[in-house]
This record gives structure tokens, C-alpha cells and sequence, in this order.
């Protein structure tokens, strides 16, 4: 490259030869080194220097440095007050105060002072909320507090310069324990504990919230969160809460069983109420069934009227026609009686005539056997006459077949054999006037069974 001559109005002209001959030192070269160095000017081809794009760059980057300085000076000028907060502006030179809402104002530092304030709510509590007050039996008593405040911006320009750094502790606190301090001998302890607490803070609060006004202070609420007595006296005080429990938990039970048995007569008068409802419930269905029933029997006993009319019908038709019957069987058992009777009459005339026809026969049969026995008799007795030794010798041959005993009228031989001659000569016989009787009486028998026979039958 020559340097012999150079001309600052020329404009730069690269060698032709000269990138191949630095092309390979700047592949080495980072990427963005290489794009700067590409945009800055460069000298001509006869190394004369280019004024006119150097003259550009540093306006340029005079006008970028002003820019930033202005940035910077109005940044530091912006001033932010964030939410829940107020600034108080404080004019420097003319010494006037203002109140800034949340929000960025333009307030360079140079003329005017900013003093943020909180007047959001703020909480006391912790070691801050806690001191020590003396009840009204002497008892020393270290009560926790917790308090939510805030700062009036109503009254912040009048009051601010007066409030302290911390108003919290150094203003909230000493307040609150002072109005504490006087509110609390009027309770006692026991009924602090358990009962009149809140009515212990509304005091304080209230004594606290008039003198905390003064300063600009708005004091909105105050709780108390503990209250710790002597290790003495709160030993006492268990004991008492234990007895004063064991009386209630005894109460408890005494009621609970009351409960009970006040429950368990509400069940039975319920279940004896329910009882009563089922059974007026069922009589009340009994009452409807029997309605039901009686509206149906109204309907049921006409047909029951005439099922019986109809069945005293059937009855005297029945009981007509069994007298019919009756009298038609008692015609034909009068006439099978008459004809029963007449043929037993019948039949009885004709059985005593076949009896009398048979006496007659027996009574000839029996005449004819005395006549023949007669006439044997007559022949033996002429016999005996002839032969008076036959008697002893008949006697003899009859008792030879068996043994009996025969009597004998007292009467000789001679006598007994003219006996029988003598009857015999008259015609007459022994035998047969014993055998007449006899048959007489089997008759007179006969005829008496047959009379008995036929009455019967009538």
C-alpha cells in the first residue's frame, strides 16, 4: 500500500489485491470484530483519512451521552411513593410542605426533600404489646396486646414533624400501657380471665384511642391475646377451674340423665300416642269393614230372603210331597196289612183246618191202634187166663235187657187179672183212656201257639 500521497475528499477505494492478501488474517478474527471493523471508514487507496464519517460518529455518540445524562438526572428527579404510603414534599428553598399520593412525581432531589409516611394499618404486638398490670386484688398480671394503627393523613401535615421515628413503639405502646394500666384495677383477675376481657380492651382502647388522636394517631382496635398471672395464684386457679369443671362435668351428667329419662318418657308417651293412633286407626277400619260389610249385607239379605222363601218353597213342596208319600205308603202297607191279614186269616183257617183234619186223623189213628191194642190186650188177657205163668215170664225177659222199677197196684194176681178181664168183658181200656187225655192236651197246645201266631201277624 503506498502512503506517498493523500487526498481526504477521495473516497476509499480498497485495493483490488489487497483483501486477498489479508483475507486469511482475518478468518482468526472473531465474527463480531470483523462486522465492527467492517463499519468503521477506512483510508483511501492513497491512505488519506476520512474526516467527514468521523465527524458523524462523534456527534453521534455526543448526542447519545447527553441523552443518557438527561436520563439519569430526571430518573433521579422521579420520586415513587408506593401504595399505603404518603410522601411529604418539602420545598427547599421556599420551605413549603405538601402530601404526595401513591403514585411517581417529578420532585428533583436538588429542590425538594421527600419524607415517605405509612398510613396503611399497622400491628403492635409481640415484646411491643406486652407489660405488666395490677388487678383489682393486688395480682400482678402480664397481659399480650395486639393493637392495629395507623397515621391520620388527614391531619399529617399538622402532626408529622412531631412523630417519632418509630411511633409504634415509641408513641403506640407507652400510650396503650398507660391506659391499661389505669383501666385494670377495676377488674378482678378470675372475672378477667373469663368473662371481661374484651370489655377491659374497649376501655384501654378508648382512653388510648383519645390521646393517641392528639398525635395524629387513629387507633382502630385493640385485643387482648394472653393473659398470664403469678405461678402461685394461677395453681390456685386450676385448682379452682378443676373444681369448678368437676361440678359441671356433675351438672352435665345430672342433666344428660335428666335428658335421658325425660327422653325415655317422651318415647314411651310417643310410643303409647302411637299405639292409640294404631288402634283408633284399626277400630276406625273395623268400623269402616263393618259399614262396608252391612252396606253389602243390605244387599245380601234380600237375597238371602228369597233363597229362604225359596227354601220354605223347596221345603213344603218336600214336605208335601213326603206326606203324599207317606200317605200313599201308609194306603199300600193298610192294604198289604189287610191283604197280610187276610191271608194270615187265610192261612191260620187253613192251618187249624189241616190241624183239626190231622186231630181227627190222630184222634181215628188213635181209636184204631186202642181198639187194636184193646183187642191184643183181650187176646194176652185170654192168654194170662190160660196161661197164668206168661206175666212172670214177660217180667223176667224185659228186666234181662235192663233194670226198672215197676209198681204195682196192692193187688193180687187174681185181682189184677179180674181187673182186666172185667174190662175188657165191658169193653173198655186202660191205655186208651190214658192216651186220650194226653192228646187232648197236645191239641189244646197247637191251637193256643196258632191263636198266639196269628194275633202277632195282626
Amino acid at each position: 500500500m503506498s502512503t506517498s500521497s493523500l487526498n481526504l475528499n477521495d473516497p476509499f477505494e480498497p485495493d483490488p489485491e489487497e483483501p486477498s492478501k489479508i483475507e486469511p488474517e482475518r478468518e482468526a478474527e472473531p465474527a463480531w470484530w470483523r462486522a465492527l471493523h467492517s463499519r468503521l471508514p477506512k483510508l483511501g487507496i492513497h491512505g488519506r483519512i476520512p474526516w467527514e464519517p468521523l465527524r458523524r460518529l462523534s456527534l453521534l455518540a455526543l448526542l447519545v451521552l447527553g441523552a443518557v445524562l438527561l436520563w439519569r438526572g430526571v430518573e433521579k428527579s422521579l420520586r415513587s411513593i408506593p401504595p399505603g404510603w404518603v410522601g411529604v414534599s418539602v420545598n427547599r428553598l421556599t420551605g413549603s410542605v405538601a402530601v404526595l399520593d401513591p403514585g411517581t412525581f417529578l420532585r428533583p432531589s436538588a429542590l425538594f426533600q421527600i419524607h415517605p409516611v405509612r398510613i396503611s394499618d399497622q400491628l403492635l404486638s409481640g415484646d411491643e404489646g406486652q407489660f405488666n398490670v395490677t388487678t383489682k386484688e393486688g395480682v400482678l398480671a402480664r397481659v399480650s396486646v395486639q393493637a392495629r394503627w395507623a397515621i391520620s393523613r388527614k391531619s399529617l401535615l399538622a402532626t408529622w414533624s412531631a412523630l417519632p421515628q418509630r411511633p409504634g413503639e415509641e408513641l403506640v405502646a407507652p400510650v396503650l400501657f398507660a391506659a391499661f394500666r389505669t383501666a385494670a384495677p377495676r377488674y378482678e383477675v378470675l372475672k378477667l380471665i373469663a368473662e371481661q376481657r374484651e370489655e377491659l380492651s374497649a376501655v384501654a382502647a378508648a382512653t388510648a384511642r383519645e390521646r393517641l388522636a392528639e398525635s395524629g394517631i387513629v387507633l382502630k382496635e385493640v385485643l387482648i391475646g394472653d393473659l398470664q398471672l403469678p405461678e402461685e395464684f394461677e395453681k390456685g386457679r386450676l385448682a379452682m377451674v378443676d373444681e369448678v369443671q368437676t361440678t359441671e362435668r356433675l351438672d352435665v351428667t345430672l342433666k344428660k340423665r335428666a335428658k335421658q329419662i325425660e327422653e325415655t318418657r317422651l318415647t314411651a308417651e310417643a310410643q303409647k300416642a302411637r299405639q292409640i293412633q294404631e288402634a283408633e286407626a284399626a277400630a276406625e277400619q273395623k268400623v269402616i269393614g263393618a259399614r262396608a260389610e252391612a252396606d253389602s249385607m243390605k244387599h245380601v239379605l234380600a237375597l238371602k230372603e228369597k233363597q229362604i222363601e225359596q227354601r220354605k218353597l223347596e221345603a213344603e213342596a218336600e214336605r208335601q210331597s213326603i206326606v203324599e208319600r207317606a200317605h200313599a205308603a201308609a194306603d199300600a202297607a193298610k192294604i198289604q196289612a189287610i191283604g197280610a191279614a187276610e191271608a194270615t186269616r187265610i192261612q191260620t183257617e187253613a192251618e187249624a183246618e189241616r190241624r183239626r183234619t190231622m186231630a181227627d186223623a190222630e184222634a181215628y189213628a188213635t181209636r184204631t191202634s186202642s181198639l187194636a191194642e184193646f183187642e191184643g190186650l183181650e187176646r194176652e188177657a185170654r192168654l194170662v187166663t190160660a196161661n197164668p205163668l206168661l206175666i212172670p215170664k214177660t217180667f223176667a225177659d224185659r228186666l234181662s235187657d235192663r233194670v226198672q222199677v215197676i209198681l204195682t197196684p196192692s193187688i193180687g194176681g187174681e185181682a189184677f187179672t179180674g181187673e182186666f178181664v172185667k174190662r175188657a168183658a165191658s169193653g173198655q181200656s186202660v191205655a186208651a183212656e190214658q192216651a186220650e187225655p194226653s192228646q187232648t192236651a197236645k191239641v189244646a197246645s197247637r191251637k193256643k201257639s196258632k191263636s198266639e201266631s196269628t194275633s202277632h201277624t195282626q
